[in-house]
């Protein structure tokens, strides 16, 4: 979903590319020199860019400086990987880098591994407005959407084959086939729409899983608010921030065991880990949740006590105005 909201008043728009198609990596060479006269034109103390290999590509190009790269996440656990090509990308930028940005230990990392300098990075995790995902609602949301008698799931990651949607709709199935006391709401949408739709047809779920499209923010909170538990099955992350809200709202999340979700969740503790891509295994912990549901609020309060600690965006943010200060120590110290 492409954003809606308008821009602050202190940012400005530069709008440098007649068209908006996808680039392949010819391109770059091709539009290096318009980058470039936007670059001179503007005169930025410091550019801030990411994913490494589609947009801190041309600052690196161009010989900018200083330059702070920022992981999206999948630019390092997936594409730096593509074939070699890409992967000479990836040690080019950040080589290049004067600093580095992500939003977990894992990416971060990943980035040393590929040539970043271990003492020019930062771990930045975004965070959430704990003011708007807050458990203060629970209550009245459980009871308004209903199904009070059911374990309620809520499920907002892409329909795209990295975040695992199969494996969150087998593992639901095989579990509602021993506990059918399963309800879920699965917003958002994705590229794997038909076989979404298809599975909750051919299963016969139409009133066991349940399509809310997407959401704005302060609707959102609100499912988080009303569900007992998060579920996302995805293969590939960082420091997701659907999963930041909903521990916001003290909803005790149910992830797969990849590192960036373990460096948020422990089993047991704020919620509850599967074994990446076992549905199977996914089955077994809905299960265990839907037979000690008692469980839930504990796990949920642990869950926001977390979220205060390390994902709260008001303190994130000075984190970020932080680094751009060192970024320009350093690079200054350089001269």
């Amino acid at each position: 979903m492409e954003e809606t909201r308008s821009l602050p008043s202190r940012i400005t728009q530069v709008i440098w590319r007649s068209d908006n198609r996808a680039l392949s990596v010819e391109d770059y060479q091709e539009i290096k020199g318009k980058f470039s006269k936007t670059v001179a034109r503007i005169q930025p103390d410091l550019i801030h860019a990411g994913p490494i290999q589609r947009v801190a590509f041309l600052p690196a190009m161009v010989d900018f400086h200083p330059l702070l790269t920022m992981s999206w996440g999948f630019d390092l656990l997936e594409d730096a990987r593509r074939d070699e090509t890409w992967e000479e990308i990836t040690r080019f930028v950040l080589q290049n880098s004067d600093w580095f940005t992500s939003d977990c230990q894992t990416t971060r990392d990943l980035a040393v591994e590929f040539g970043m300098d271990a003492n020019r990075t930062t771990i930045f995790p975004w965070g959430v407005d704990l003011q708007l995902f807050t458990p203060i609602r629970q209550g009245l949301m459980r009871r308004q959407v209903g199904y009070e008698e059911d374990l309620l799931i809520v499920h907002t990651r892409s329909w795209e084959p990295r975040y695992g949607v199969d494996v969150a709709l087998e593992g639901f199935w095989q579990a509602f086939q021993v506990v059918p006391n399963l309800r879920m709401f699965m917003l958002g949408g994705g590229s794997q729409e038909s076989l979404v739709k298809g599975f909750v047809k051919e299963k016969g779920l139409e009133d066991r899983i349940l399509f809310s499209g997407y959401q704005q923010n302060e609707t959102l909170a609100g499912y988080y608010q009303a569900a007992d538990v998060y579920l996302s099955a995805s293969h590939i992350d960082g420091s997701s921030v659907a999963l930041m809200e909903a521990m916001a709202c003290g909803c005790p999340p149910l992830v797969s065991d990849i590192p960036a979700n373990l460096e948020w969740v422990t089993d047991g503790e704020q919620g509850w880990v599967f074994r990446d891509g076992s549905a199977d295994d996914l089955a077994q912990k809905l299960i265990h949740i839907a037979q000690f549901r008692s469980e839930v609020f504990d796990k949920g309060q642990r869950a926001r006590d977390k979220a205060e600690e390390r994902a709260d965006w008001e303190k994130n943010t000075n984190t970020l105005m932080q680094t751009y200060q060192e970024v320009w120590r350093y690079h200054n110290g350089k001269k």
